[in-house]
């Protein structure tokens, strides 16, 4: 009887489903993909081309689950309105899938490298978890845009 009240217990220490709250930030943008909850906040670097995206990710399930942010869909729109495809910098092979722990939560930060200047970039939180249904979250551009010469 002991055993199964400190397992109880400790359950009700995890990651509780849609608070995004716990000793991490949930800062940007927030939807709900499967057993993930996912906000997403873009922070780009004004000095280089990249686009920077910080994910943070709760898992609102008791069992493991997977967490892909190395195939994360990420398009952006170029100001002739033609979407471009962002991939994350890896330049070592680093980012990989992983296993996040049931009630578990993580964050990672992620640059996006785009050498043409962009309105607006979409990231498909649904392709995290790699659910079937896609939940887009938009930002627009942080960085001014040049004035169009008549």
């Amino acid at each position: 009887m002991r055993a199964f009240l400190v397992g109880v217990l400790l359950a009700g220490c995890g990651y509780q489903p849609s608070s995004f709250r716990s000793d991490v930030q949930f800062p940007g943008q927030r939807a709900t993909a499967g057993c993930l909850d996912i906000s997403i906040e873009r922070r780009d670097r004004s000095t280089s081309g990249e686009v920077v995206f910080a994910y943070t990710f709760g898992n609102r399930c008791d069992r493991p689950v997977i967490v892909d942010l190395a195939s994360v869909t990420v398009i952006g729109r170029q100001t002739d309105g033609k979407p471009l495809v962002l991939h994350p910098y890896d330049p070592h092979r680093e980012i990989e899938p992983r296993w996040l722990d049931g009630r578990a939560v993580g964050r990672e930060t992620l640059a996006y490298e785009a050498s043409v200047m962009l309105v607006d970039i979409c990231v498909d939180a649904g392709s995290i978890p790699r659910s079937p249904m896609s939940w887009w979250l938009c930002f627009a551009s942080t960085k001014p845009q040049r004035p169009e010469v008549p």
